[in-house]
């Protein structure tokens, strides 16, 4: 990364660190951090249940595009080798330590491969609240201290690419 985005990322993830933490947005964002995409699928599940719709095409989708995008973050992660913010930015604390590379953020590229499969296949008024939960799980990341920004919308544009795949694939 240039030198002038490294520092952007580093003054936001402080910026983060020493103004928006609090024990509650901490509990908050460790909840969003590791249940925010099944926070999703149940949110699905009822609206679907609710509006009398069929399931099963639509979680097929979701669970293609998911994995779909895990094995492209897998990948970029090994081609970029980006390290977690926490070891390059001395006084970031993060909320804990993935061992894994930083680029692209998994649980965004997650979050919003389904949540950009929903708003393309679903009626708005169930996915915009996906996009909105999709977000939320990426801030959560930036909270933890485990993202850079960059890595953030990295996840977001991988999402978008799986979520357009995955819903042509959805059509055929």
């Amino acid at each position: 990364m240039p030198p002038i985005v490294t520092q952007i990322d580093a003054g936001i993830l402080l910026f983060i660190q020493n103004n928006l933490r609090s024990s509650l947005l901490t509990q908050v964002c460790e909840f969003l951090s590791s249940y925010g995409v099944i926070v999703m699928a149940v949110y699905f599940v009822i609206m679907l249940i609710w509006d009398k719709r069929k399931i099963f095409p639509i979680a097929s989708a979701c669970v293609v595009g998911g994995l779909m995008g895990q094995y492209i973050t897998s990948y970029l992660k090994h081609l970029v080798k980006r390290p977690r913010p926490f070891l390059e930015i001395s006084a970031l604390v993060p909320l804990h330590r993935p061992k894994s590379y930083s680029f692209p953020s998994g649980h965004t590229v997650l979050a919003f491969s389904v949540a950009f499969i929903a708003y393309r296949i679903l009626p708005k008024k169930y996915s915009i609240p996906a996009l909105c939960i999709a977000a939320l799980v990426a801030f959560s990341r930036l909270y933890m201290g485990v993202h850079y920004p960059t890595d953030i919308l990295g996840g977001i544009c991988v999402g978008y690419l799986v979520g357009f795949i995955t819903e042509f694939l959805y059509k055929r």
